[in-house]
């Protein structure tokens, strides 16, 4: 009886050991992929949550212009914004939902629907000379603080 239960379980034990040996298939995803394409040195990153960075998307259409909303505040990444077609990458830092609404200029424009914590949103624009106000429409936030201007320049 004993020889039996033995026999049984390491015939259990081989069966098992067989089932994690077996080949990969060609369409396993692992094995098909593409090796990463490398960054560039000009590819720029920006902090993001404590865990790493967040790459900026490259955009060959015009200038990237990081915003991030903050409750109490928007603050603004990079140098001057030149005028032409521009693509604003709107983040969520704060704790509360945000929006950016971008008016000037014969612009206005918002980031579509209110942005939740942490998220982000990509809005195009081209942006001619001169002043545009950038503040978040949500409740209250624009008396709050949660507003800025720019000066875009020919």
């Amino acid at each position: 009886m004993r020889s039996r239960f033995a026999i049984a379980f390491l015939s259990l034990l081989l069966s098992l050991s067989l089932v994690g040996c077996g080949e990969k298939k060609a369409d396993d995803a692992t094995a098909t992929a593409p090796p990463p394409e490398s960054a560039s040195a000009t590819d720029a990153t920006l902090p993001a949550s404590p865990g790493g960075t967040a790459e900026i998307p490259s955009v060959s259409s015009g200038t990237t212009v990081v915003v991030m909303l903050e409750d109490g505040r928007i603050a603004l990444r990079g140098d001057a914004i030149p005028s032409g077609p521009a693509i604003f990458t709107v983040t969520n830092g704060g704790e509360q939902v945000h929006n950016l609404y971008i008016e000037g200029n014969g612009l206005n424009v918002a980031a579509g629907d209110s942005i939740p914590k942490g998220a982000s949103r990509d809005v195009s624009v081209t942006l001619k000379a001169g002043t545009y106000t950038l503040y978040c429409p949500v409740l209250d936030h624009r008396e709050r603080g949660e507003q800025t201007t720019i000066t875009i320049k020919p």
